[in-house]
């Protein structure tokens, strides 16, 4: 009886393991699953179907269009877009869910700031301008990463875990890239800086990856970790506005600062320095094959802009080092040391 009772429990047992695992990996996640999509905000949203995007709040409206290439800021000429940006606010999008349900009523989207006034707008349309996603932002939620939203028909307030605000708000800012140059740093094959009278060139060697500093007849070995410096602040360099101002007014007619990096492959940019902005910590600088002219903060600037001594690689006691001795020509290599006598002992 003891073995019966004692077997009967353990298959009991094993029968109830075998059901809370079912649940936990089966049914468990399936319903959650169709939970969550219940109570998507969009449930058929495809970021890829997304071919206009209208933001508005109160007089601004920015509207951005997708092209063959990327995306373009239509109200601001046709701009090249911020495309990484446009990348996380669409995915953002995506994931907007009402399973949280805040409140609800024309008086609680006020308290919300959900109501047209004060909200922000989003309308993200397909090729036919027809609305797969429209809905409000309002204030920021209970954490910095969390905002209170509701779909453009409803008068629910919903809780996002997104930070709708900084991912689709640029009333102060611009979708416009900001990016200047994008290439690989460790493409940087040669580098020219100027600065008025004074020219310096820098050529990275074949056989040991090694920046050299070029006068006159002379390789001066660089100090590569600052012209790597160089390379990787241009490769990715970045505006901090889009100032609306004449090169005239820039001091970009005639720039005397330049700096020009040739890549390996063939490729070459010049960055052009024009005139400190006036009050602020910053340049007008424009890249030699584009009309349009860039604000780069002061520190960039002297990032690019180093001096002989700081580019040469110095010794132990911050002495430069001497160009490599080199074999001058039709000279025969020197002849070993001739081997003294070997010493012999008197007896």
């Amino acid at each position: 009886m003891i073995r019966q009772r004692v077997f009967v429990s353990g298959a009991l047992l094993i029968m109830a393991i075998g059901l809370i695992i079912g649940y936990e990996k089966g049914y468990k996640p399936r319903s959650e699953k169709k939970r969550e999509e219940s109570s998507q905000a969009y449930g058929n949203f495809d970021t890829k179907k997304v071919k206009r995007i209208e933001i508005t709040r109160g007089e601004k409206k920015d509207i951005l269009a997708a092209v063959a290439n990327g995306w373009v800021v239509e109200t601001e000429a046709n701009y090249p877009a911020d495309s990484e940006a446009l990348d996380k606010a669409l995915k953002a999008a995506k994931k907007l869910n009402c399973g949280n349900e805040v409140a609800s009523g024309d008086e609680q989207l006020k308290r919300f700031d959900l109501d047209k006034d004060k909200a922000m707008e989003v309308r993200l349309l397909d090729e036919k301008s027809k609305p797969l996603a429209d809905f409000y932002v309002g204030k920021r939620g209970p954490t910095y990463s969390s905002s209170y939203f509701r779909k453009a028909e409803d008068k629910k307030v919903c809780l996002a875990y997104e930070n709708l605000i900084a991912l689709f708000d640029r009333t102060n800012d611009t979708w416009r890239n900001k990016g200047i140059f994008d290439f690989n740093a460790a493409d940087c094959k040669t580098l020219k800086i100027e600065d008025g009278s004074t020219v310096i060139w820098l050529d990275k060697q074949a056989q040991d990856n090694k920046w050299v500093l070029l006068e006159a007849q002379n390789k001066i070995p660089a100090a590569s970790w600052t012209v790597d410096g160089i390379c990787q602040t241009l490769a990715k360099l970045k505006t901090e506005g889009f100032p609306n101002v004449s090169l005239s007014q820039a001091g970009l007619e005639k720039p005397t600062k330049k700096v020009t990096v040739k890549l390996a492959g063939g490729n070459s940019f010049e960055l052009q320095v024009g005139l400190q902005i006036k009050e602020k910590q910053s340049y007008y600088v424009k890249r030699l094959d584009q009309a349009n002219i860039f604000e780069l903060g002061l520190y960039q600037v002297q990032n690019l802009f180093k001096k002989k001594e700081e580019l040469t690689e110095k010794t132990m006691d911050g002495q430069a080092l001497p160009p490599p001795e080199q074999a001058l020509p039709n000279m025969p290599p020197k002849a070993p040391p001739e081997e003294a006598p070997p010493k012999t002992e008197n007896k």
